[in-house]
């Protein structure tokens, strides 16, 4: 039966991807973004409460996904009152204008694995009920929204999940590192650069695809538990090595790594690995694997850089 869902961030890497997935389920989607495109019917910032509930009352939703962040690690570090501005009191403004506006809707809160932080270090998969000790900005925000999003379902008994992505890569991100490797190879591949820049390559991550995220999304938003978090992750690990050895497989160039310590981060986890047993219960299994997903990522920015 088609739903009506509201995407907060819509024009975002996950938001647009999910919008599209919506729709060709027949569903109708509405969004609230910065920018009046794409998907986009009302234009405003998360921070502003007015647009907010502007959003809310014309969707009339079924669901949310709450999407718009300030999602930038270094970002958070230069300017911490603007990620707390945008991600925490953002949060707050959505969370009570359903509270007010639409106590019926589900809503999906959209944390991240940088919520574990240090924990990391010592859990070789993390599990939702680990100790969050985030070790930037970014991290403490969004574990200051998931409890924030635990309290609203608690106290004022409403329909909110928090979900916690691990490192979601694939086609149309930009700013990770996949993205910043495959535009590197581009560059090379096209004569403009002589070797790949990068950064810390021990660094070891659980990679999931997007489309994998889009479909643990609509997993959680139809048979998800209110009040509880959910890790979205595939219990599998990948070093940045381990990707760059899959580029130069793919590259129609010979690649030389030179490491830039303008991207080496001041406050980095170094490896975030999830444990996805919860999430399977519900149903869900990933169908791309990382090699298909930076073969397409690197196909996309042939095309687009």
């Amino acid at each position: 039966m088609p739903k009506r869902y509201l995407i907060t961030g819509v024009n975002g890497f996950i938001g647009s991807w999910l919008a599209r997935r919506l729709r060709e389920c027949g569903h109708e989607v509405f969004g609230l973004s910065r920018k009046l495109e794409g998907e986009c019917q009302v234009r405003g910032e998360i921070t502003d409460c007015a647009a907010v509930q502007a959003a809310i009352r014309v969707s009339q939703p079924d669901c949310i996904f709450h999407l718009a962040a300030q999602n930038n690690v270094m970002e958070s570090i230069r300017n911490p009152q603007e990620t707390v501005s945008v991600n925490l009191h953002g949060s707050l403004n959505l969370f009570q204008s359903v509270r007010d506006l639409s106590p019926r809707s589900r809503v999906i809160s959209v944390g991240s694995s940088s919520e574990y932080g240090k924990t990391a270090s010592v859990h070789q998969y993390l599990e939702e009920g680990c100790p969050l000790l985030p070790s930037n900005g970014y991290g403490i925000t969004k574990a200051a929204q998931g409890m924030f999003a635990s309290v609203f379902a608690r106290i004022f008994q409403l329909d909110v999940i928090h979900v916690r992505p691990f490192a979601i890569v694939g086609p149309g991100k930009r700013g990770d590192a996949l993205a910043d490797f495959c535009r590197g190879v581009v560059a090379i591949e096209r004569g403009s650069n002589t070797s790949l820049m990068v950064g810390n390559m021990e660094a070891v991550r659980d990679f999931v695809d997007v489309r994998d995220c889009v479909s643990a999304f609509l997993l959680i938003a139809d048979k998800g538990v209110a009040g509880e978090t959910y890790n979205i992750c595939n219990r599998a690990e990948a070093s940045l090595a381990d990707v760059a050895g899959i580029l130069k497989g793919l590259s129609k160039n010979s690649i030389q790594l030179e490491v830039d310590p303008a991207r080496l981060r001041p406050a980095d986890d170094y490896r975030i690995v999830g444990n996805n047993a919860k999430l399977k219960a519900l149903g869900y299994s990933s169908t791309y694997q990382l090699a298909a997903t930076v073969a397409d990522t690197l196909a996309y920015w042939r095309t687009n850089a």
